[in-house]
């Protein structure tokens, strides 16, 4: 882990005193896909978490949730980098590429509530919040008459999660892992300006992550897919 965050260093401090060329600043959001949240969806799935929620309200009346419910994620990203020729530069990028909460229910039973006034199913309710930090640094190509720019390099994953049931307090563990990404940039308009918008997208590639629980019974998960790719736009400053 060292040697990895060490090598992203030398990359960095080498390329970016060696000549005083252009650099960019930029502020990227997007939604993101893939990642844990479809394999712990799975994982519910396969043990139990993936019932119906039904309630009825006399005065309301009556409604079903699905579960695993969740998955909708944005990533925040921030990158910046400095070109060394006219066809390559270095870059660093670094923030959250994904952050979200998957729950599953496991139904047990029907409850007729207080004096016939509502009713629905009851059972257990499995949450699964996370986030995925990303720090990373690599060699970014442009091509001749395209503004397509293609980056590609290490980067490093911290996973924070947390799972909790029937709203308990939330158990959380973290675990670091060591990986890829690549990314494209496609600026709209000119980059002769020193503000412009950009098409981002980022594909991150880590081995799966074997996920803790202190539980003994119930809902207890395995590994979590550390595959995703997010796309959005990016806020460019450049000099």
């Amino acid at each position: 882990m060292k040697k990895l965050f060490s090598a992203m260093l030398i990359v960095i401090n080498l390329n970016c005193f060696a000549q005083a060329n252009k650099w960019f600043v930029s502020f990227s959001f997007g939604p993101a896909i893939g990642g844990p949240a479809a394999s712990l969806k799975d994982q519910m799935k396969a043990q139990g978490y993936g019932d119906n929620l039904e309630n009825t309200f006399v005065v309301s009346g009556s409604g079903t949730t699905s579960y695993p419910t969740g998955g909708g994620s944005l990533a925040l990203l921030a990158s910046g980098g400095k070109k060394i020729t006219n066809h390559k530069s270095i870059y660093f990028i670094a923030g959250i590429s994904e952050k979200t909460t998957i729950e599953g229910f496991h139904a047990e039973g029907w409850s007729d509530g207080f004096f016939g006034l509502f009713a629905g199913t009851y059972g257990d309710l499995i949450s699964v919040s996370y986030n995925t930090y990303q720090f990373g640094a690599g060699y970014m190509y442009s091509f001749p008459k395209s503004r397509t720019k293609l980056g590609f390099g290490p980067s490093i994953y911290l996973f924070n999660y947390g799972i909790s049931e029937n709203y308990s307090p939330k158990e959380k563990h973290s675990s670091i892992v060591p990986g890829a990404s690549f990314n494209a940039r496609i600026p709209f308009g000119k980059e002769k300006r020193s503000f412009g918008v950009e098409l981002a997208i980022n594909g991150n590639m880590a081995p799966p992550v074997k996920m803790k629980s202190d539980h003994t019974e119930g809902f207890r998960p395995k590994n979590a897919n550390m595959f995703s790719a997010n796309a959005g736009i990016a806020f460019s400053f450049r000099k």
